[in-house]
């Protein structure tokens, strides 16, 4: 399967986590399925993986960061953007999201993100052959 896991999940997936997300994020790569990423979500993660509120939390450090997000980039294919293509969401931030979902060809688009779920990006989406999924939905449906 070709999966893109949104920027919350793989938020929640980084190596000092252990959880759904993380779970998630691991087996899916055990399990050989691609992971898509692009740029954008990539940044977006090393950002919001920098916010104090995170960081008191998690206490990543800037080298942390670092290899999360090679990480994320060797295991993943890098899918390249066009900015061309509109996408019908109410959150700007979630366009590059889909974007990367219908240029890297993906069937899931995992997220709890709540625009997501809305009935016009859902079928938009649907056109492209990409459902929508939960990230526990998703972890059930890799592991059966």
């Amino acid at each position: 399967m070709r999966i893109v896991l949104d920027s919350g999940i793989l938020i929640r997936a980084n190596d000092s986590k252990t959880g759904l997300g993380r779970d998630l994020l691991l087996t899916l790569l055990r399990a050989k399925h691609t992971l898509l990423v692009s740029n954008a979500i990539l940044f977006e993660v090393a950002k919001v993986l920098r916010y104090p509120r995170l960081q008191k939390k998690g206490a990543l450090t800037e080298n942390d960061i670092y290899q999360y997000i090679a990480f994320l980039r060797e295991v993943g294919e890098v899918v390249p953007l066009d900015p061309t293509i509109p996408v019908p969401i109410r959150d700007a931030n979630d366009i590059v999201v889909a974007q990367t979902a219908i240029l890297g060809e993906a069937e899931f688009l995992c997220t709890i993100d709540d625009d997501f779920y809305e009935p016009v990006i859902m079928q938009f989406l649907q056109r492209f052959g990409i459902a929508v999924i939960s990230d526990e939905d998703l972890i059930h449906r890799i592991r059966s």
